[in-house]
């Protein structure tokens, strides 16, 4: 029996989180015995304990400090670690790379790289910090086992600075809504062409500026779904027009993507969006902004059309390609679960895991 941990600054249901917990319900426990390490404050109650009934065993992290863990300081995760006598640690994020990077330890140290860090680092931390962001993280990945990139996007730009990288896409399971969203409740008509954006409304997901070209363009029985909230919140709402829909933040985001036709985003940059998966898996089209890992995975339906992609300067142009083609939901569907499943992405992990 292999023992493995997964480390993450704290889990719940979405973005690097649903990526372990895939990775958790499709390993195989004849051979694994699994836990997980949480760094700081932030889990989900109701995910932990659904892990815990599920025979995974949850360390949760209580005294550690973000600052001395980015200097390598983690006393209380080195004694989980020690504490648990693991074969494999796979990490998720930068301060769980850094920590695992400086542990003395026999087990194989592995992580998942969830973005392209010279573009996201920037946006987030500005210059000056993204420099020292990017240099910490890494000289921290250098001195791990493995580094997997969430999309061929993501390994495209790592690949050459980092000679332990390789990439398995993300995958999820078939999303499920927990509850029923109608078009009657967001105000919108049974027959309107419904677009959707679903994740924080802050400048790297450049949403004023979608909701500011939408606005412009769309049709009379076109209408934007907005969910989520963010440091942009207040610009998203003062640009939108009565064909916007500002819906908060939503604990159950597949709902509104059951009402809805297109999944749309003007992100400036992902590693491999787990809300266009989601959205994949609704059956939903896609119109996405022209960065590379937003081309990739609309590339990947050689024989399915998916969507389109635009540029700051096409927007119109592409909107009105994407109207002249219609997509087809059950196609879509089907698309993802051969391609982007969390079984798959769960295998190649796998493979990975006994190659080490």
């Amino acid at each position: 029996m292999i023992r493995i941990a997964y480390v993450i600054n704290y889990i719940v249901k979405n973005g690097p989180s649903s990526v372990v917990l895939n990775l958790i319900d499709n390993l195989d426990r004849l051979e694994y015995d699994i836990a997980l390490i949480t760094l700081f404050e932030g889990n989900d109650s109701e995910v932990v304990s659904t892990l815990q009934n599920n025979g995974v065993a949850v360390y949760e992290c209580k005294t550690l400090s973000r600052m001395k863990c980015l200097l390598g300081q983690g006393k209380e995760f080195e004694d989980y670690v020690k504490k648990g006598h693991f074969d494999i640690l796979h990490t998720h994020g930068i301060i769980p790379d850094i920590l695992s990077s400086r542990l003395r330890t026999t087990a194989k140290r592995i992580t998942t790289i969830h973005n392209n860090m010279y573009e996201d680092y920037l946006d987030t931390y500005g210059y000056a910090k993204s420099r020292i962001f990017i240099a910490l993280h890494m000289a921290a990945l250098k001195r791990l086992d493995g580094c997997v990139c969430c999309s061929k996007s993501v390994y495209d730009v790592l690949k050459g600075r980092l000679p332990n990288a390789s990439f398995i896409r993300n995958g999820i399971e078939p999303a499920q809504a927990h509850s029923v969203a109608t078009r009657e409740e967001v105000d919108v008509p049974e027959d309107a062409r419904v677009f959707l954006y679903a994740g924080v409304l802050n400048s790297g997901k450049n949403v004023a500026w979608l909701i500011d070209n939408f606005v412009q363009y769309h049709k009379n029985d076109e209408y934007l779904l907005v969910l989520g909230k963010g440091e942009k919140e207040a610009e998203c709402k003062a640009k939108a027009d009565d064909h916007v829909r500002m819906l908060g933040f939503q604990t159950d985001p597949i709902a509104y993507m059951n009402i809805s036709d297109v999944y749309v985003s003007a992100s400036k940059s992902e590693g491999f969006s787990i809300s266009v998966l989601e959205a994949l898996s609704c059956g939903l089209g896609l119109f996405l902004s022209d960065i590379p890992s937003h081309r990739e995975v609309v590339e990947m339906g050689q024989d399915v059309y998916l969507g389109k992609i635009f540029s700051s300067g096409d927007f119109e142009i592409k909107l009105n390609a994407l109207r002249e083609r219609k997509t087809n939901s059950a196609e879509i569907r089907a698309f993802q679960e051969k391609e982007l499943s969390a079984k798959s992405m769960a295998a190649g992990y796998q493979k990975r895991y006994e190659e080490q």
